[in-house]
């Protein structure tokens, strides 16, 4: 009987280039070389917790269970080869699911890698997008593009990476020749003729709507990135302060008309690299860059900013404030106010805005560090955060920033179960209201009490009209975007309108990773489980970990009928309950029965309190519609915030014929078709 499995691996392949000539010139050379190849390959692999599968003749074929490791024995493979006596060895890397099978390994994933691997050069390493995409923020790897190719008995267009650090060879595209598709010359001349046709047609277009007037398109003009401002403090103690300094001057600008304004999630992404500016503008897809830095000392601090357009790296306008720490609102707005003035000259024909900042000074330091620790989402922190805007409202009972960031914090504390839910919900909800009563012209608690209406009440038109007055106050706010789109519309089955917002949501913060999750899993409602593939796979290209990405990764593969994926994805789901949820619906695809039934008995035991929607959710999966719907009540009389994925959930499916699934559809006011 073979031992077979399943799984997802990089596959590293290296052989000595040349081999066959050497064998001919001088045979006891080529031995040496085969001798010293393999010497060096089971001296290092293991070092880096790899796997030597197979050899063939001049070659071997590597497996790892990390990317990153396969990359570096790649790297210290290439280091040993280079030691006397040299052996010109090439190597290519690739990501992808193969079979192994007793001693051998097969699949798509190792014709892949050896494709790679046949473009290679000695003292070379390339790799897959799929490789590269894995290690891209280790920052001890240098990378390459060398473009895409067309490899024989591939039917993917594959991107290939070189590394590029000290010592290693980089090919020349030009020069390099592999195991790829033969060329139809004539269809390519034809594609080239109608592409010189189409790019002079396109050309005299732009003439036409540019050229002709001497003007440029200001798509990316009118557009600008806050990025967090240095700690320059002697302690390097006050990063909470030039974070918080960072995120308001994001705040006041985002209320600016016709300014695009990237949110904090993707502009923070870049704290703490040394990246050229010109790439952050280019992967966050604006023209200027705000950038600087806070030195705080007891009550005095110094601020230096400075604007940057990105293009060209100039500067358009640098600024140094020493203040006392009780004139921070005012240095808010003469810095927003001066990144305005200078945008405004050059793109802005509106008004000159105004922005003024009011508040206790003790207070707000306090809701500062409260930002600091929220922004980690555990729940450690987020009691922290909890704490210390209660503190600032000790302090001050009248300031609404507060209140809202308050809201927001608990709320995030009874959906995530870190307290009691309902307890939790109420006190938001209060919290919300103290904000909006305060101030009407603070977006913050029109969001917060949107989101109560949305997931407790079930009230969509009192979320519609909360979420609507936040926009009106803040039209450019990423998050008012994600809770119209990516909740309104999609608890409504409004799916054109939650994904055109949700689209839009993500060109303002490109970097969040729930907004890419959250897209994918309105495409999955709306019927599209292959293309919400590709935003689940970019959620956790972000962030690896994010929790839920593998279960709703692994629940599409599911829809497609790929239920061997779909149990790897739940297997790598780091959040307990999903995990185990992920896990039942994936042996029963599978039909495991067993494994199934004593996921589902482990999931009822330690989650049947606080998740009755996810247990609706696996009886109705699994066929067993009356415990179903006996769990969709139970969830109802409990206000259980998931009932929101009800329309068009496809974990539902064979409940959809069932009258009691209209019923429950009417119960909960959402459309029946």
């Amino acid at each position: 009987m073979q031992n077979q499995s399943r799984q997802l691996a990089a596959i590293l392949f290296a052989d000595i280039a040349g081999y066959t000539a050497m064998m001919q010139q001088d045979e006891q050379k080529a031995l040496e070389s085969i001798h010293r190849f393999k010497e060096v390959l089971e001296k290092i692999t293991p070092e880096y917790q790899g796997k030597i599968v197979q050899y063939f003749g001049d070659g071997c074929l590597l497996a790892f269970d990390s990317s990153v490791n396969s990359v570096e024995c790649a790297m210290a493979l290439q280091k040993a080869f280079r030691d006397s006596p040299q052996v010109p060895v090439r190597i290519g890397l690739h990501l992808g699911d193969v079979v192994f099978r007793n001693e051998n390994v097969f699949g798509d994933g190792v014709n892949i890698a050896s494709r790679i691997e046949s473009l290679s050069s000695p003292g070379a390493v390339l790799m897959s997008k799929s490789i590269r995409d894995q290690i891209k923020n280790k920052s001890d790897f240098q990378l390459a593009s060398l473009g895409f190719f067309d490899f024989k008995n591939v039917e993917e267009h594959i991107e290939v990476f070189a590394l590029t650090n000290d010592g290693l060879i980089v090919p020349q595209r030009k020069k390099m020749e592999g195991k790829l598709k033969k060329k139809n010359f004539r269809k390519r001349n034809i594609i080239a003729a109608l592409s010189i046709i189409l790019l002079f047609i396109a050309a005299f277009f732009i003439y036409k709507k540019f050229g002709a007037n001497n003007s440029t398109s200001d798509i990316n003009e009118k557009s600008i990135a806050v990025l967090p401002f240095v700690d320059m403090s002697a302690g390097k103690d006050q990063e909470y302060f030039s974070d918080g300094l960072s995120e308001e001057l994001l705040n006041l600008l985002a209320k600016i008309p016709e300014l695009k304004v990237i949110g904090r999630t993707s502009s923070f992404s870049f704290k703490g690299k040394n990246e050229d500016l010109r790439s952050i503008a280019q992967k966050l897809g604006v023209e200027h860059i705000l950038e600087g830095s806070v030195r705080k000392d007891g009550n005095k601090i110094r601020v230096t900013a400075q604007l940057i357009r990105a293009t060209d790296g100039s500067h358009l306008w640098s600024e140094t404030y020493d203040r006392d720490l009780e004139g921070i609102f005012k240095l808010q707005d003469e810095i927003a106010e001066a990144v305005v003035l200078e945008l405004k000259l050059k793109l802005l024909e509106v008004p000159k805005v105004k922005i003024s900042g009011t508040g206790n000074i003790d207070a707000y330091n306090l809701i500062l560090q409260g930002n600091y620790f929220f922004d980690k989402l555990d729940k450690e922190n987020v009691a922290k955060a909890v704490d210390f805007y209660t503190r600032a409202l000790a302090i001050d009972s009248t300031d609404a920033l507060a209140w809202g960031k308050l809201a927001n914090a608990v709320s995030r504390q009874a959906w995530q179960n870190y307290i009691d839910r309902h307890t939790g919900r109420e006190k938001a909800r209060n919290a919300a209201l103290k904000s909006i009563a305060l101030n009407k012209n603070l977006a913050i608690g029109y969001i917060e009490l949107g989101d109560l209406k949305l997931y407790q009440d079930f009230d969509w038109k009192g979320a519609e009209d909360n979420y609507q007055k936040a926009l009106s106050l803040e039209p450019e706010n990423a998050d008012v975007l994600y809770s119209l789109g990516g909740g309104l519309y999609f608890v409504t089955g409004r799916w054109n309108d939650a994904i055109r917002i949700m689209k839009k949501c993500i060109e303002l913060d490109p970097l969040k990773p729930i907004s890419h999750l959250n897209l994918g899993n309105i495409l999955t409602h709306a019927g599209h489980p292959d293309e919400a593939i590709i935003y689940f796979k970019k959620a956790l290209e972000l962030d690896p970990q994010f929790q839920r990405g593998h279960l709703y990764l692994g629940r599409n593969y599911l829809l497609l009928g790929k239920p061997e994926m779909a149990l790897k994805e739940m297997q790598q789901e780091n959040i307990e309950v999903f995990r185990v949820f992920g896990m039942a619906l994936a042996w029963h695809a599978a039909g495991k029965n067993k494994e199934a039934d004593e996921a589902l008995k482990d999931f009822t035991d330690r989650f049947q309190n606080d998740w009755n929607y996810l247990l609706a959710e696996l009886y109705a999966y699994r066929g067993e519609t009356d415990k179903a719907f006996i769990w969709l009540e139970n969830a109802y009389r409990k206000k259980d915030s998931w009932l929101v994925f009800l329309k068009g959930d496809p974990l539902l499916k064979n409940l959809k014929n069932d009258p009691r699934h209209a019923a429950f559809l009417k119960k909960m006011n959402l459309p029946v078709n």
